[in-house]
């Protein structure tokens, strides 16, 4: 029952380590951002949303230490991209412990600028390969152990009412395939960041999670995952710009809506590098 429940976070944390990062590097430009993040949960949702505590005062966490970068192919046209990520992660609960060190899903792809749209906006797509670096023969397990493609669609920009220089916000809708035989998920990612000072900003963003699929087996232990469940979380940043080629973020993120998945929060760190 444990790896049916607490597994997920790592599906939908890409976006924590680089929300920001909504524009294509031009000529000559690498942009680094590398992120630790911690999360933990001791509740879970069941298929129609109701909430309850592990059994056996059970809990779960992670650190993830990511390496997410992007540099341009065709000046800031197209752009190659990667997240690398490496999670240690508990679970316990009065009878066991179990505990696990290992890279986890490495993405890598292609973000293309498709249109500019009026004055302030651009639309760009994303073409991602999701590559398993474990095993899946030590819980807690890490992810489904399955090659994915993922397509996506984003919209950003800036806004002239609040300063087209203090603001920056994106749309951002995905589709995710794991193979063979799924799971099929779905995201629907939106943030919203404000200078409040030259070198201070805040950013918000909302993520929504979809995920469906059959049950199956990920390992010889034969143990059921299920990628059916739904994920509605938050999260909010205050960032320092040191200078216009490093700046670093902080904060915080909780789930607000779940179905037949852990409940979680935690916190997040990563800076932002141009090279």
């Amino acid at each position: 029952m444990l790896n049916k429940i607490v597994l997920f976070f790592l599906f939908i944390n890409a976006s924590l380590c680089c929300a920001q990062n909504q524009w294509l590097q031009s000529k000559g430009e690498v942009l680094l951002s590398p992120s630790v993040s911690h999360y933990y949960t001791d509740t879970k949702a069941d298929e129609n949303g109701t909430k309850s505590d592990f059994s056996n005062n059970g809990f779960y966490e992670n650190y993830v230490t990511k390496l997410y970068f992007s540099a341009p192919l065709i000046s800031n046209r197209l752009s190659l991209l990667g997240n690398i990520p490496y999670v240690k992660s508990t679970y316990a609960d009065d009878f066991i412990v179990e505990e696990n060190n290992e890279l986890g899903d490495m993405e890598l792809g292609v973000k293309m600028h498709l249109k500019k749209i009026g004055e302030f906006h651009y639309l760009m797509g994303s073409i991602i390969t999701t590559i398993p670096l474990y095993n899946n023969n030590k819980g807690p397990f890490v992810g489904f152990d399955r090659f994915g493609t993922e397509l996506k669609i984003n919209i950003s920009g800036n806004s002239k009412w609040m300063g087209v220089n203090d603001n920056f916000h994106q749309l951002e809708f995905g589709v995710k395939v794991f193979f063979p035989g799924g799971p099929y998920q779905f995201k629907l990612y939106g943030s919203q960041g404000y200078r409040i000072t030259k070198k201070i900003i805040v950013l918000g963003d909302v993520n929504i999670f979809l995920s469906r699929g059959d049950d199956f087996s990920v390992s010889q232990k034969n143990i059921l995952i299920t990628p059916d469940f739904d994920i509605v979380k938050t999260t909010l940043s205050l960032g320092y710009e040191f200078s216009p080629r490093f700046s670093l973020y902080m904060g915080g993120f909780t789930d607000v809506w779940n179905r037949n998945v852990a409940i979680g929060r935690g916190w997040q760190v990563f800076s932002v590098i141009r090279l």
